[in-house]
């Protein structure tokens, strides 16, 4: 079954619920749009951050540390942490390390970007995206219910054509 989700921060996009028991369906919107909502509030700050960190290079010395980055830098660590941490059973400070262009979750905003929602038990979902930018590739993010809030457990990627996910930060 092929269901069509849409939301306000994420364009129209094709959700696979196919290896959804029918008695679970009923929850993936809920899932889908929190998850959805978090990844694209994250690519907004990575975006925002990215086009501060551009008007602070100097064209003349584009490798070298310029006034104002590293306060740059520890102002995206702390917003990040804030979209983050709250969304995390495994809360870290680490998080992403870089920003740029593409944004890490921009492939919300492709066309062809291919959804899968996975959920065999009330506790636990699997969301699995696959996207090309440049190559082809996936990110899975399993998230658990705790209380009456779903958090993302854990964040991984690969790639479509292998069968074996690599641990990846949120």
């Amino acid at each position: 079954m092929n269901k069509e989700i849409n939301n306000k921060p994420v364009e129209k996009l094709n959700i696979d619920t196919s290896q959804t028991p029918e008695k679970f369906l009923h929850i993936t919107d809920e899932i889908l749009e929190f998850l959805f909502i978090k990844l694209q509030e994250i690519n907004s700050l990575e975006q925002e951050i990215f086009e501060r960190s551009k008007r602070l290079k100097n064209p003349d010395e584009p490798n070298q540390l310029q006034p104002g980055e590293k306060e740059l830098w520890a102002e995206y660590k702390k917003r990040r942490s804030e979209i983050t941490n709250p969304i995390s059973l495994n809360r870290s400070d680490e998080g992403s390390r870089s920003f740029g262009k593409p944004t890490k979750y921009e492939y919300l905003s492709y066309p062809d970007t291919q959804v899968s929602f996975i959920m065999k038990s009330a506790n636990r979902a699997v969301v699995e995206i696959i996207y090309e930018y440049g190559i082809k590739k996936k990110d899975q993010f399993v998230l658990k219910k705790e209380g009456e809030s779903w958090k993302v457990d854990a964040k991984k990627y690969g790639f479509p054509n292998e069968t074996t996910w690599y641990k990846d930060e949120l």
